[in-house]
């Protein structure tokens, strides 16, 4: 079963709770999951491993986080065929409702223009996270955790 590498940008920790709460389901399942925070993470994780869960959060008027910065400028200059991610977005449609997400869509652009695969539907949280973690957010990661399991079993 490959490695999940979750990238994650997170200024308020509302995106770093969600992926802890998937990596906490992923790892349930016993799944290997290393988590990093965008800021941090050099393009050597991706170049070097197939398997990703990218998350952020929308700053602003519809921009990138800016922790996601370097790693996005970096992602747009690699071909990333044979690899695959899902994409996790939060965000709040009370700012700029048109701009839901904008972040973790810029992303998902960039990777699909790339050449990597998408291969798990999105996770877009409206608002605050914490009411959705046992519920949405558990769900999503139990239904890809099922997805990979099965994907190692074929």
């Amino acid at each position: 079963m490959p490695v999940v590498h979750i990238i994650y940008a997170s200024t308020s920790g509302n995106v770093e709770i969600v992926v802890e709460t998937v990596a906490k389901y992923l790892r349930e399942a016993q799944l290997e999951v290393e988590l990093h925070r965008a800021e941090q993470t050099g393009l050597e994780v991706i170049t070097n491993n197939d398997t990703f869960i990218l998350a952020t959060s929308t700053w602003e008027h519809g921009q990138l986080n800016p922790f996601f910065e370097k790693l996005y400028k970096e992602l747009k200059t690699q071909n990333l065929q044979g690899k695959r991610a899902t994409f996790v977005g939060c965000g709040d449609t009370r700012y700029e409702p048109i701009l839901f997400n904008q972040g973790i869509k810029i992303i998902h652009k960039a990777w699909l223009a790339q050449q990597g695969e998408e291969f798990h539907r999105q996770l877009l949280i409206n608002g605050e996270p914490y009411h959705v973690l046992d519920t949405r957010v558990a769900e999503w990661a139990q239904n890809l955790a099922e997805l990979l399991k099965a994907e190692s079993h074929a």
